[in-house]
């Protein structure tokens, strides 16, 4: 199959480059046993180059390991150390470290895009109240801790002063996060409402009510669309983690009963196996995203056993774009992800007994339905476009008026030819209290002068005296 994924090429740190924008991704790293397949990675792989064409932009990613699919020529990582189990990383916050990577004394950021919410308000308060900075926050939630997929209590949506008796009022940093944001996305309306439901809770209507206006959908894409030819009859994968939200436990008491009727099919996984091992199942190991996509076009029929939870599922639409068709929960966020306005998709199941009758169906039956009509609304570029209202309110970030200071500023990057940040504070004696921003976007509307990575290039004419 041809490989469609993004070219990637090594950063260059190219002092002389031109970019109007400076962006610090600020990430939850979940699946730490290879972080090229962790969700987060994956939906950075596609927006980056997006935005990319957009405007003229340096991202920097502080992130726990090397990646080699972030490697872009305008993208640097920073080795930055979070606890790997997941509660934990979610309430750890090193302020100091952060203020290490912001360096504010010689960087500017004009948007911190945050995929961690838990962190938010710490990032906001790191910023207003010890730099000279103020930039836009805006975010992407793949994940809030509900009881319905934490079900091992105190997590980060239910973090209480007396955790161990009465349901007192709790400390929701997730909400506290989405509330510094201008936009936060998720993966689903469906996803939305379950947050905003579990934020009344505790949340006054004013809290609500601005939530409905920062949470909005940004629906996830696919890498390709290379819908298969053939495939392997009475095959199915189970693509997903071996966890508790997934269903992994019922599946596998499904298939027992199932085997027990009939031996002739087989179940692939990719990330989980039964224990003990089971005749029906057979766990696969692909080097890489490109043989996986390969194994799994090959598969008759894909599974999704969600019952209380589920975010958008990646792997469900990784099987849509290469022709896999997927038996799936006719609730959560499934009926919304499947939605094509002329057709009804026909692999939606109510109820575990309904799940096995219509398994045995797909085993039986051929699969005639065309995975593209659903995938085709799924690719990645005409999803990313439509977030954050197409964009429009990322990048008006709201210059300074012409003031004495301004001038004063143009004049001195006119003389110098080119300077940074530290040398323009050092020579106006500014401190944390000067906010650097309004000059910064004042400054970016002046076609004379040239952003870089680390400074300011004057371009225009030289005026002789």
């Amino acid at each position: 199959m041809k490989n469609n994924r993004v070219q990637i090429e090594p950063f260059i740190d190219d002092k002389s480059t031109e970019y109007d924008y400076k962006v610090l991704i600020y990430g939850n790293y979940t699946y730490r046993k290879n972080l090229e397949a962790d969700s987060l990675v994956e939906v950075l792989r596609h927006v980056i180059p997006y935005m990319s064409k957009q405007q003229k932009i340096h991202f920097t990613i502080p992130i726990p390991e090397y990646v080699e699919s972030l490697n872009f020529p305008n993208v640097e990582q920073i080795i930055y150390k979070q606890p790997t189990y997941i509660n934990t990383m979610r309430q750890h916050f090193n302020a100091t470290e952060f203020m290490k990577v912001v360096n504010w004394r010689h960087n500017d950021w004009d948007i911190v895009y945050t995929h961690l919410p838990e962190h938010s308000l710490q990032i906001a308060n790191c910023f207003h109240n010890a730099t000279n900075i103020e930039p836009k926050i805006i975010g992407y939630s793949h994940w809030f801790e509900v009881p319905e997929n934490a079900p091992y209590g105190e997590g980060m949506p239910d973090y209480r002063v007396n955790p161990s008796n009465n349901p007192v009022r709790s400390i929701d940093l997730s909400v506290a996060g989405l509330l510094v944001q201008q936009e936060c996305g998720v993966n689903s309306d469906w996803l939305k409402q379950l947050t905003i439901k579990e934020a009344s809770k505790h949340y006054n209507k004013t809290v609500l009510d601005d939530l409905q206006k920062i949470i909005q959908p940004h629906y996830l894409g696919v890498d390709r669309i290379n819908i298969r030819k053939e495939y392997k009859d009475k095959t199915v994968i189970f693509n997903h983690r071996g966890a508790g939200y997934t269903g992994w436990a019922w599946f596998c008491e499904a298939m027992d009963e199932i085997w027990t009727e009939r031996q002739d099919f087989k179940v692939y996984t990719t990330m989980a196996s039964p224990a003990p091992a089971r005749e029906w199942h057979e766990k696969v190991n692909l080097a890489g995203r490109d043989e996986y996509m390969d194994f799994l076009s090959t598969m008759k029929f894909g599974v999704g056993t969600f019952e209380d939870y589920s975010a958008w599922s990646i792997s469900t639409t990784d099987g849509f774009s290469v022709g896999v068709p997927y038996l799936l929960p006719d609730k959560l966020c499934y009926p919304e992800m499947v939605a094509v306005a002329d057709e009804p998709y026909p692999y939606l199941y109510k109820g575990r007994e309904d799940f096995k009758k219509k398994f045995k169906e797909m085993l039986d039956n051929p699969i005639d339905y065309d995975t593209e009509n659903v995938a085709k609304h799924m690719v990645w570029e005409e999803r990313i476009s439509k977030w954050f209202n197409n964009w429009e309110n990322v990048y008006n970030l709201k210059p300074m008026s012409q003031t004495d200071g301004l001038k004063r500023l143009v004049e001195f990057i006119k003389k110098k030819g080119y300077t940074n940040k530290f040398e323009i504070m050092n020579e106006f004696g500014w401190g944390y209290r000067v906010k650097f921003n309004s000059y910064r976007n004042a400054l970016r509307e002046m076609k004379e002068i040239k952003f870089t990575k680390d400074g300011y290039e004057w371009i225009g004419d030289n005026d002789e005296e």
